[in-house]
């Protein structure tokens, strides 16, 4: 929870010395601020953006091993996640769900079921706790997904897996560690490194996007959590040659009613026979992904017109009897991960294991998954802890995350109940107890009057859009509606539809003047429009 003034009393603590300074308030560096302050040490982080405003909510929403890694033997990783995976969802199940995964097998499958059952045999027992994958027949499996093609259908793998929203997820996170005694500012972009007199980095100089002050933050350890943007934070290190690679992944979002699907279903793309999957969640369902090598601009990077067309291929090929056109699609949206450069021909052929390394004594990092996050905070906080001050090594404490659920935990089913009893239609009890845990009751009962749906059809209400604006770090008009709530990201024609209506319910709560709501529009209109559909936009 981010009180009133967080940003003005963060700002003022990070020119106070800090023992680590985070650069990057993705996932991985919001781990890392999380595991570094529950050791024990003083940690700022700073973001140019809003929290998880870039690859951390462009991802395909998965929290899983990664089956296909076991096909280039790559077990490390997969053990990792698997672990990392069953971990969060047994922590912190109001932000992780076990998702049930069919793998429907073909006759003239390019990778044949019987190879694909192996593997699975192999991913049920990479973790202490145990899965077991079924095989269904062909008459099973086509019950399970009634708009699966059926020529040539064998049988079906069922496995598990989880899900996540992943901006959800990074703020949850970045939360945590600001309640563990963390600081974190959204909107502080950093202007350079600044050096000790041996010429090792020390610090940063950082600019507040919002007020236009800079401020010298002194940091024992600086680390270089930024991702795909990573390379430019190590040349202002002096680094020159580069260890990135971005490869983009791109999504495309279709209405439940259009492409209901009751378990996810991982099937082969009919192009490239490769793996692509179909996510339900409470708003709609996923399409993905792609895996292309980037160029081009980092920021808001959009699927280009060959991706949309090769999933809405894939989806047309899978689910022939739901008839999808390119005017179902609802959203469509791209992230860039940040991949180390390697000998890879292709992004699939690289590893997505993270490393870690100290140039100049700035610590990076890149690689890794989603899933992964906390495994790779933890190895980062090991890496920088080496370079700090003996004195402040001697009261340095061990790894506490894998012990440590995330803020705001409830049960569903009762947080549920409380807010039917104070008004909420059971649309809007589900969407607030999956978006706020166990602050929707006293979200819920702050503005009992705002329990409606904001637009029918919505599981979105005036009370949970105003407590995320006073209580969840919402800087801008976006970070309200397109990463708090995901309206933006799912539903975007519909978010740029109602977000005029919503400025009674708003401007007056955040306290911005008329000449600051219109801009606030104009920045949420360019923000959204790049999660249009390609035709749309």
């Amino acid at each position: 929870m981010f009180l009133p003034g967080w940003r003005e009393r963060a700002w003022q603590r990070l020119g106070e010395g800090l023992d680590l300074l985070v650069i990057g308030g993705g996932i991985t560096g919001a781990g890392i601020l999380h595991d570094a302050t529950l050791r024990g040490l003083t940690v700022g982080l700073v973001e140019r953006g809003d929290f998880g405003c870039g690859t951390s909510s462009r991802s395909s929403k998965l929290i899983h091993g990664g089956l296909r890694y076991l096909r280039k033997m790559q077990l490390g990783i997969t053990r990792t996640a698997c672990r990392e995976r069953d971990l969060l969802a047994l922590s912190s199940p109001h932000l992780v769900w076990p998702v049930r995964f069919l793998y429907p097998s073909y006759e003239d499958d390019a990778t044949p079921g019987w190879q694909v059952d192996l593997g699975l045999a192999m991913y049920d027992h990479l973790t202490p706790v145990r899965h077991r994958h079924e095989k269904v027949d062909a008459r099973e499996t086509a019950a399970l997904v009634p708009a699966l093609a059926r020529p040539g259908l064998e049988f079906g793998l069922l496995y598990d897996d989880a899900v996540a929203d992943d901006a959800r997820l990074v703020v949850a996170v970045v939360t945590a560690g600001v309640l563990a005694g963390g600081v974190a500012v959204s909107y502080a972009q950093v202007e350079g490194l600044v050096r000790d007199r041996d010429g090792e980095v020390a610090g940063a100089v950082i600019r507040d996007l919002e007020s236009g002050a800079t401020k010298e933050v002194r940091a024992n350890v600086v680390v270089n959590a930024t991702g795909v943007w990573g390379d430019e934070v190590r040349a202002m290190g002096g680094a020159t040659k580069p260890r990135l690679r971005p490869s983009r992944g791109s999504h495309l979002l279709f209405p439940r009613h259009r492409l209901p699907l009751g378990v996810a279903v991982t099937a082969l793309s009919p192009d490239d026979g490769r793996p692509v999957f179909s996510v339900p969640h409470p708003e709609g369902t996923l399409v993905g992904t792609t895996d292309l090598f980037h160029t081009g601009p980092l920021d808001d990077p959009r699927p280009s017109a060959e991706e949309a067309d090769y999933l809405l291929r894939f989806a047309q090929h899978v689910f022939p009897a739901a008839r999808l056109r390119a005017e179902d699609v609802s959203g469509a949206f791209a992230g860039v991960r940040p991949v180390l450069s390697s000998h890879a021909e292709t992004p699939s052929g690289a590893s997505r294991e993270e490393a870690v390394w100290v140039e100049q004594g700035l610590v990076s990092t890149a690689g890794g998954k989603l899933t992964t996050f906390r495994a790779t905070a933890e190895k980062v906080v090991n890496t920088a802890a080496k370079l700090l001050p003996d004195e402040v090594q001697d009261r340095l404490g061990p790894p506490q995350t894998a012990g440590v659920g995330l803020p705001w935990r409830g049960d569903p089913t009762e947080l549920r109940r409380g807010l039917r009893a104070i008004g909420a239609g059971d649309e809007v009890a589900q969407g607030l107890a999956r978006r706020l845990g166990a602050l929707a009751l006293p979200a819920a009962a702050a503005n009992p009057e705002a329990v409606r749906p904001v637009a029918e059809g919505l599981d979105l209400c005036g009370a949970e859009l105003l407590w995320q604006l006073r209580f969840g770090g919402v800087v801008h008009l976006e970070d309200l509606l397109l990463r708090r709530v995901r309206l933006g990201m799912w539903q975007p024609r519909l978010c740029l539809e109602i977000a005029p209506s919503l400025r009674p319910l708003l401007r007056r709560a955040a306290g911005w003047t008329v000449s600051r709501w219109n801009s606030e529009m104009k920045r949420l209109e360019r923000a959204v429009a790049n999660w249009l559909p390609l035709e749309a936009k």
